[in-house]
């Protein structure tokens, strides 16, 4: 009888232990999920300087195994006289430089009226904000970065023509200190550019950085210079526009 009730309590313990019994579900709070980011190129809200184009993106992302992925898009943007910028956002796929993306969001900058609209196609909804104007970017300067973080050093790389426009590049490396960041070994960040002064953009952008571990090339081809569409810098019709304080 000792043996049999052994044997019969160490069946129950196994079970208990959860051997064929149903196993508890699985839970955890929402996961808000890894998310990438990357910016293109800036378009300042300067009059009379109207034009649209296409940018074209390629993303290359390095990844752990040594690997790479690639995937790229391409957008409509355009100014008019007096200054409104339209741009498109679009999704990534591998072929996007070929065939057209999902359209994620409309950004429309109107620095007559003082406001700007990100649109979502995918909701319909506008949301409306005061708008100032662009701030210009800073751009860098060769010599030493604050607080010894590194050094930067600019290169001229002369003048080109494209689309009928005078370029003038340069070549741009950052250095960063080792331990500036938490960075075990300097790293260089290394950017290229071509720009229209008669634009006020960059028409080409070659970048790395890797602190993302990613090379990011913007091409901005097909410029026509003439006055867009007044439509393009209208709310698409049919959407509903809610400004910032409303909930």
């Amino acid at each position: 009888m000792g043996r049999t009730f052994s044997f019969v309590a160490g069946v129950i313990c196994l079970a208990g232990l959860g051997v064929g019994a149903q196993q508890p579900p699985v839970m955890h709070a929402p996961d808000g999920g890894t998310r990438e980011g990357i910016e293109s190129i800036a378009i300042p809200t300067i009059p009379n300087a109207p034009f649209s184009a296409v940018v074209t993106t390629e993303w290359t992302k390095m990844l752990a195994d040594g690997s790479t992925q690639i995937v790229k898009n391409h957008r409509t943007v355009a100014r008019d006289s007096s200054g409104r910028v339209f741009q498109e956002r679009r999704a990534f796929m591998p072929d996007g430089d070929k065939r057209e993306t999902m359209l994620k969001e409309i950004d429309i900058q109107d620095p007559v009226l003082h406001v700007m609209y990100v649109c979502r196609p995918l909701r319909r909804m506008c949301g409306a904000g005061r708008f100032v104007g662009t701030v210009p970017e800073r751009i860098e300067q060769p010599g030493s970065l604050l607080h010894g973080a590194g050094k930067g050093t600019v290169q001229g790389l002369g003048e080109k023509m494209v689309d009928g426009l005078e370029l003038i590049g340069s070549h741009e490396v950052t250095t960063i200190a080792a331990n500036a960041m938490g960075n075990q070994k300097a790293q260089e960040v290394v950017k290229e550019f071509w720009y229209s002064p008669q634009l006020g953009i960059n028409v080409i952008t070659d970048r790395f950085d890797p602190r993302v571990s990613a090379e990011q090339k913007f091409v901005v081809s097909g410029i026509s210079q003439r006055e867009p569409g007044p439509g393009m810098f209208a709310v698409p019709e049919g959407y509903r526009v809610m400004t910032l304080t409303q909930q």
